[in-house]
């Protein structure tokens, strides 16, 4: 049925539904502005998460062939597959799309003055997820922790540049600048630096 032709009723004060569709859903239908890095940096960052996690995967391989723990292997499994959900974060920035919900939403149900409450508690919630991740890493490389000393640097710093980047774009801009670079973004670079440096070592030496 077309779009148009669907009947609107209104429920209550604030609120528009669309064939049983709230109205919120049906607008966030266009793309928010600022979604997305198309710059030479933003898409060479993009083919760096990937190519990472290439060689945490391979490192992740040569540590079951070569019979080593099992919580180191999975460690190495589990940087990959955070740097390749990452990744396509990188170019997709879901939470841009997230933020863009919420705010339609607190417009539509009349709660965009009181849109703090759910701000403090959404980014507080997700800081304390990515804390939560790289403690969880910590704990799974236990007892391993030399061999991946370099790596969870790397993930102790992609973990504040999200927290900065997600808090910095509607909350409070917690930005720097260092000679004309953004903070968030040095340790970004830094972060994948380290992690990709970390792998390759481990697969010369895994020892």
């Amino acid at each position: 049925m077309d779009q148009g032709m669907l009947p609107e009723v209104s429920p209550g004060k604030g609120r528009i539904w669309r064939a049983g569709i709230p109205a919120p859903v049906v607008s966030m239908m266009p793309t928010p502005r600022g979604v997305g890095d198309f710059t030479a940096q933003g898409w060479l960052v993009f083919l760096s998460y990937f190519a990472v996690a290439a060689l945490c995967y391979r490192a992740a391989s040569s540590c079951w062939r070569d019979g080593e723990p099992r919580r180191l292997c999975r460690v190495w499994i589990a940087l990959a597959g955070i740097l390749v959900l990452l990744g396509v974060n990188k170019q997709l920035d879901l939470h841009v799309w997230l933020n863009s919900f919420g705010r339609r939403l607190a417009e539509s149900e009349g709660w965009y003055q009181n849109r703090w409450i759910a701000q403090v508690t959404f980014f507080g919630g997700f800081a304390v997820a990515v804390v939560a991740v790289f403690l969880f890493l910590i704990w799974l490389a236990w007892g391993h922790l030399r061999e991946v000393s370099g790596a969870l640097c790397g993930m102790a710093a992609l973990g504040a540049f999200l927290v900065i980047r997600a808090i910095s774009f509607d909350v409070v801009d917690l930005r720097t600048y260092i000679g004309g670079i953004k903070l968030h973004e040095i340790l970004e670079l830094m972060g994948i630096l380290l992690l990709g440096v970390s792998a390759a070592i481990y697969l010369k030496n895994p020892d």
